[in-house]
């Protein structure tokens, strides 16, 4: 990490990054194993020796250009939320509660500034 980060620095580091090869990541999850493990507590730590994580997906990105001025556009108008998914996949705790509120605020002035209409893949 440099020490004066340019505006885009991680968006021009994965753009390098994947222009030169494919990327791999580990999703983990780290299961609720007690009712002492509070959810709505993001200060307390659950030790892993207590509840383990464990690998449920191994996400490939392909080697890939991302920055065509069409992609740029497509990106700057779409509105992820991790809300988007089944009842039982919510995420969970005051943290993620706060999050769907400022997400949907950011979207919606965001679409507002681009005079675009709200969309979700």
């Amino acid at each position: 990490m440099p020490n004066n980060p340019g505006h885009d620095y991680l968006r021009d580091a994965l753009r390098i990054t994947l222009e030169q090869d494919d990327a791999c990541m580990e999703f983990l999850v780290q299961p609720r194993t007690s009712d002492s493990m509070n959810v709505e507590d993001s200060m307390t730590e659950w030790k892993e020796a207590q509840a383990p994580f464990y690998k449920v997906a191994t996400i490939l990105i392909p080697r890939q250009h991302f920055d065509p001025a069409a992609q740029n556009q497509f990106c700057e108008n779409l509105t992820f939320s991790p809300w988007h998914a089944l009842p039982e996949h919510r995420p969970l705790g005051v943290v993620n509660r706060l999050r769907k509120v400022i997400y949907d605020r950011i979207s919606r002035v965001r679409h507002e500034i681009n005079s675009t209409e709200r969309q979700e893949p």
